[in-house]
């Protein structure tokens, strides 16, 4: 049998690429060692119907609309937001520390 491509895992790179690619009109090949795609991101429905992270928690976020709707096409989300603050000075800031954090400090 011919393919046009090999991916080797099928994490989360290497499904997006073998998806886009087959899609693209690609014959592509995915091999991977575990019983699961989706590498650390997997997750399932135990016994209870109550979802299990495999690999822990896992947050999806992203301001790209693209991907976004990429990924909305094979899942559905749960929304939750996610706020980690620190104690500083008498403050509670944003954490980790990125730029906002910053300029709320200084």
């Amino acid at each position: 049998m011919h393919f046009d491509v090999v991916i080797v895992g099928a994490g989360l790179a290497g499904a997006t690429a073998a998806r886009i690619l087959a899609e693209s009109g690609k014959k592509v090949l995915v091999v991977e060692k575990h019983k699961h795609i989706a590498g650390h991101c997997h997750d399932y429905k135990d016994e209870n119907g109550i979802t299990v992270h495999t690999y822990g928690p896992h947050i999806f976020h992203t301001n790209n609309k693209k991907v976004w709707d990429f990924v909305n096409r094979f899942t559905e989300f749960h929304y939750y937001q996610h706020k980690v603050l620190s104690y500083v000075e008498g403050k509670l800031i944003p954490f980790p520390i990125n730029r906002d954090t910053l300029c709320e400090v200084f």
